[in-house]
């Protein structure tokens, strides 16, 4: 098993390179996954199967990623940081995040995203 601060560089890394897919892997089946936005407002995502069904055609391509606070306690974690992103219109933007994970046996059960666009 992993202790939570190798969890959290993994997963830390994968942001950092854009692979979502190998992401995925991180996430239990029951994982409950809870978006909040300054712009779009908030989402609960139910198992892992919602979340792949999730439509990401308006989804931004993350360009870059960075990780500013990162506070673990037992099998919590918390990232903060910020990342610069291209619009499906292809317009750039950056947003402020804070990602708050719950781990069981080196898989997400549960996660709550709150992220503020700088407009």
């Amino acid at each position: 098993m992993a202790t939570t601060k190798e969890l959290i560089e993994q997963i830390n890394l994968l942001f950092t390179e854009n692979r979502m897919e190998a992401f995925m892997d991180y996430l239990a089946d029951d994982v409950v996954w809870d978006m909040y936005s300054s712009t779009s407002g908030h989402t609960t995502f139910n198992g892992i199967a919602e979340i792949n069904q999730m439509d990401g055609s308006d989804m931004p391509q993350h360009t870059d990623f960075r990780f500013s606070t990162i506070v673990i306690e037992g099998d919590m974690a918390s990232v903060q940081g910020s990342s610069k992103s291209k619009k499906v219109d292809g317009t750039e933007y950056e947003s402020n995040f804070c990602d708050v994970y719950h781990f069981k046996n080196d898989k997400i059960i549960k996660m709550s995203s709150y992220i503020i666009d700088n407009k």
